[in-house]
């Protein structure tokens, strides 16, 4: 369970929810909200919903979810950051028992109290709050959870930085005790993998895990992922985003690059932007494979990218939403 710090040093937002999020209005949660945000918080891209991950990749999810009729009690985010993942939960499916995870105490301390303030609170809402790697904080709880949402960094840290040192938002410890297969390991989606791994026992038959992949690497690698682990597996969503931090996000694909993992595949952000204009991001879900290949002309590797990014582009990449069905 959570332990809390009093002394937490913070610092206050104010989001405009619907905004960001995209929503005419908000029944359950407040359209002000004042989130609060620790240095190891991930910072919610406030003037920038495209390159924010709630609001352009877990808010069209968890909307494509409902138009399946998915019922959606119980509800776990692994990673939470500030908690807005959680938020968009309460609101667009209704759910009612929100478990949230994050590696650091102040931010699942912050994320808990920002979930707790912003939301109607005769909903009766209740909150499990851990702190840990990945789902080890409530492998021991009695949880049948009918959702988990996931949006997991990719990048190993390297062994010469700490984790502890602000956010860590892209990267994350490599030495990993778990077997890991190789193509996993090679296109370094390795906590995504686990975080799979470890939901299974806490989902209940029909249960979904989302787990939220920016499409760096092939659709059919994302797809595979879940049937290794033993579900029934589909892009739910398919989407694009700009890069945020681009700088030290793309440099870190190109180190790995070099090291002979990946190619990884980044596109001009304006390219993104015209080929996903026209088309939903329920029917994107379906049509992923082909819009990989319509823009596979344009795909650059990580150092193209850093290349084309000193010419000033803006550059970008897509994101696959997989849903993974425990059957």
């Amino acid at each position: 369970m959570l332990t809390s710090n009093n002394l937490i040093s913070s610092e206050e937002v104010k989001i405009d929810i619907a905004a960001l999020f995209g929503l005419s209005v908000t029944l359950r949660i407040r359209r002000n909200a004042t989130i609060q945000l620790s240095e190891r918080s991930y910072i919610p891209k406030v003037h920038d919903p495209r390159s924010d991950w709630v609001a352009s990749v877990a808010v069209p999810a968890f909307l494509a979810l409902k138009q399946t009729g998915t019922e959606v009690r119980d509800f776990c985010a692994i990673g939470t950051g500030a908690g807005l993942d959680a938020l968009a939960a309460i609101e667009i499916l209704s759910a009612q028992n929100i478990i949230i995870t994050d590696l650091h105490d102040d931010v699942v301390t912050l994320a808990r109290q920002n979930i707790i303030k912003n939301t109607d609170q005769t909903s009766g809402l209740t909150i499990f709050a851990g702190v840990g790697d990945l789902l080890h904080p409530v492998e021991e709880e009695n949880f049948s959870l009918d959702l988990v949402y996931e949006n997991l960094p990719n990048i190993p840290i390297h062994p010469r930085d700490n984790l502890e040192d602000g956010q860590n938002s892209s990267t994350f410890i490599a030495n990993r005790s778990e077997k890991i297969p190789d193509f996993v390991s090679r296109h370094l989606i390795t906590l995504h993998y686990l975080a799979l791994e470890q939901a299974f026992p806490l989902l209940r038959n029909g249960g979904h895990i989302l787990s939220s992949i920016g499409g760096r690497i092939p659709v059919e690698v994302i797809v595979r992922l879940g049937e290794e682990c033993g579900y029934s597996s589909e892009i739910l969503t398919f989407t694009w985003k700009r890069q945020s931090e681009p700088e030290e996000v793309i440099t870190g694909y190109a180190k790995w690059e070099h090291e002979g993992f990946g190619p990884f595949q980044f596109y001009p952000a304006q390219v993104l932007e015209e080929v996903f204009r026209s088309i939903e991001y329920v029917a994107a879900g379906a049509q992923a494979h082909a819009i990989e290949q319509a823009l596979s002309p344009h795909a650059m590797t990580a150092q193209e990218a850093l290349e084309a990014m000193k010419q000033r582009i803006k550059i970008g990449h897509t994101v696959a939403v997989l849903d993974s069905v425990k059957r």
